[in-house]
């Protein structure tokens, strides 16, 4: 009996809180909902017309700024994943937040040559080629739109282990640092590890240093911009490369001489090398 009547005082002592912020101007429950999606506010205000239209557009605008930028809204990311992408999801992982937190894997996040894709893309050139056929791509605009939702941006692949973040990394384009930016600022873990059976090591970084050797991929300009972007996020150097010689008794640094050389693969190496010396590792202990 207890139970009953502290469950009644607590919705009780709820109903007053949210009736104390409705009674604030409508210009200040704009700003409150600003910084902090909260739609549970917008119901609370009831038939106020004034204070839900304050409210909605605050958590709107909230919700849409949401790890820097992601740009949708939950309601409307999960409108997108109904309509653009309901050939490849489940109707079951969209029933609730916490089933699609979980239930979408990274894998959907690849397209590994899925022409019927709604992300594939239409001219030869966007794909990664791998032996004259297309290989790989990233959906950024389906990660774009799961993260929004509220997917997990930490999910492994059941396989490798991999997560989003060593995916993007695996096979950057002009828009992974924005990517990236939005994964880390979702939650994703820079430094998470997954299997080196693919012979890129563990890590994020090592992914995107080693990958290219191990699929083929050809070198460019995007691969070194991501990486010393990692770097600059905080990952965790000495652990990558740690790790990497561990599995494979040859290290990062020798991965990165075997690369051909270009402008942009030598500053890296220069980038890389004063970091290692940042960490009391020299060129020779490397």
């Amino acid at each position: 009996m207890w139970k009953n009547s502290l469950k009644r005082e607590m919705v009780r002592t709820r109903r007053q809180r949210a009736a104390a912020l409705l009674r604030l101007p409508t210009d200040v429950l704009h700003k409150i909902a600003t910084h902090t999606a909260a739609p549970g506010l917008v119901v609370a205000a009831g038939s106020n017309v004034e204070a839900r239209t304050a409210l909605r557009k605050g958590t709107d605008e909230a919700e849409r700024s949401r790890f820097g930028g992601i740009g949708l809204t939950i309601r409307e990311a999960e409108q997108v994943l109904r309509t653009r992408y309901a050939s490849i999801l489940d109707e079951s992982y969209l029933e609730t937040r916490a089933a699609a937190r979980h239930e979408l894997d990274c894998g959907r996040m690849v397209i590994l040559r899925a022409d019927d894709h709604p992300d594939a893309p239409e001219d030869d050139e966007d794909w990664v080629w791998y032996n004259g056929k297309p290989f790989l791509s990233i959906a950024s605009q389906f990660i774009r739109t799961m993260l929004a939702f509220g997917v997990d941006p930490n999910v492994h692949d059941p396989e490798d282990g991999a997560t989003p973040l060593h995916i993007v990394a695996e096979s950057p384009n002009d828009d992974s640092i924005n990517l990236v930016r939005l994964l880390l600022g979702a939650g994703a873990d820079i430094d998470a590890e997954c299997h080196p059976g693919n012979g890129a090591g563990r890590t994020p970084l090592s992914w995107c240093i080693v990958c290219e050797l191990t699929t083929g991929e050809p070198k460019t300009e995007w691969r070194y911009e991501l990486a010393t972007f990692l770097i600059e996020q905080g990952c965790d150097v000495a652990r990558a490369c740690a790790a990497y010689e561990e599995d494979w008794g040859t290290t990062l640094l020798e991965e990165l001489q075997s690369h051909e050389s270009t402008p942009e693969s030598e500053r890296f190496m220069a980038y890389f090398l004063q970091k290692l010396e940042a960490l009391g590792i020299t060129a020779a202990e490397a």
